[in-house]
């Protein structure tokens, strides 16, 4: 797996950047006038990745994904839980802020800690593992108004969020699977009917860098590196063992700029993982990935880790694997009521080159659903457990 496959480094540019890919691939139809994301994503030297996240307005965003020393990663890139954590924050308090700001209410350097849990549970050799997740953890803070202020505008940002709607409504998504250059069928899985598109690997080779820098900060940046323990909960290798029975903690702290953007640290409390950097922005500036841009490749990338945690646990001959994911979403404005947000079933199509027959490449592409945090997340029902505090609480 991985033969021959550049690194993070090797490729000479920064982890998160605004890219020109030249040309640029067919942007996705819209049905009904939603917002459409396409996510494309492809395997590099061991557990590394990167991906380009395309919007139909031309915006494109190359991020890159690696793991810590829990699955025997280079650690030089955000985790994929770190991309889900990071976009469902900002993309919940980017509504927060959009409501308020329509109700001219001050949230006086507001800030917010968002906890998601996670677990992996059972045997990946005999097919029963299954990665889960729970509702996530929000408080947010701001001293500018009144606690039931924040509640109302807190409570409509969440009703409004397509990134809080993903966790709050089970969404049976849809693959599809090219094997060595071939369609082939999938088994226990829901089949999208949806055309397949060329494999992503030729937008990589068009990337340029067009801006690495968010009002002079870097787009993706790691602060913090976890040491790499051995023989104890959480530590090096922990996450290849071919049995497990585990639990995952991600927190996310996100500050307001005084430029608009937003601030978030990202920090990996189970298994021991390293703190990184996001910087996003709302949807419509450009400055910034919006949190459904960080979203949609934070599933993607979780998808490929299991794809790649698995066939090393088996060892399963993988020699690369990309993806094409399609996320289709609307979200109504702070003015306007009567339409709230919906979300369609993400559609992933799965590219792989392989030395296995067709029977073991489909059980990686279900297993690799099977155990992805990210989709377990967005197949279930996990609700946002939201905490506010203002300026009448007490300290």
């Amino acid at each position: 797996m991985g033969r021959e496959m550049p690194t993070i480094d090797s490729l000479g540019t920064p982890l998160g950047f605004r890219a020109m890919v030249d040309p640029r691939p067919e942007p996705l139809q819209s049905y009904r006038g939603e917002e459409c994301v396409l996510t494309q994503a492809r395997s590099l030297a061991g557990m590394q990745k990167e991906a380009l996240v395309h919007r139909a307005s031309g915006v494109a965003w190359r991020l890159t994904c690696d793991e810590g020393p829990y699955l025997n990663g280079a650690d030089v890139a955000p985790f994929p839980l770190a991309f889900v954590t990071a976009g469902l924050a900002i993309g919940v308090m980017s509504k927060f802020r959009a409501f308020a700001r329509a109700e001219n209410v001050d949230l006086g350097g507001a800030y917010a800690i968002l906890d998601n849990y996670y677990s992996m549970e059972g045997s990946a050799i005999q097919g029963t593992m299954k990665g889960g997740a729970s509702s996530p953890d929000l408080r947010i803070v701001a001293a500018g108004a009144d606690h039931a202020t924040l509640d109302r505008l807190v409570a409509r940002a969440v009703e409004h969020s397509a990134a809080a709607k993903m966790f709050a409504a089970p969404m049976q998504n849809a693959f599809s699977m090219q094997l060595n250059d071939e369609i082939r069928p999938l088994k226990e899985m829901r089949s999208t009917t949806d055309e397949i598109p060329p494999p992503p690997h030729g937008s990589f080779d068009r990337i340029r860098v067009l801006e690495s820098l968010a009002e002079g900060r870097p787009i993706l940046s790691k602060l913090q590196s976890a040491e790499a323990l051995f023989g104890v909960e959480g530590g090096a290798g922990s996450s290849l063992q071919a049995e497990q029975k585990r639990g995952l903690h991600v927190r996310g702290t996100l500050q307001m700029t005084s430029e608009g953007l937003y601030d978030v640290k990202i920090q990996l409390f189970k298994p021991i993982g390293s703190v990184f950097r996001f910087i996003g922005d709302d949807a419509a500036s450009g400055r910034a990935p919006s949190g459904m841009d960080y979203l949609s490749a934070g599933v993607a990338f979780c998808f490929m880790t299991q794809l790649g945690r698995y066939a090393q646990i088996v060892k399963q001959d993988l020699i690369s694997y990309a993806v094409a994911q399609e996320t289709r979403y609307s979200e109504a404005g702070p003015n306007d009521d009567s339409a709230l947000v919906r979300i369609d079933p993400l559609v992933t199509h799965v590219f792989l080159t392989s030395n296995e027959d067709l029977d073991q490449n489909q059980k990686l592409v279900k297993m690799g659903e099977q155990t992805c945090f990210a989709h377990a997340a967005l197949s279930a029902s996990a609700p946002l457990r939201l905490t506010v505090a203002g300026h009448d609480d007490p300290t």
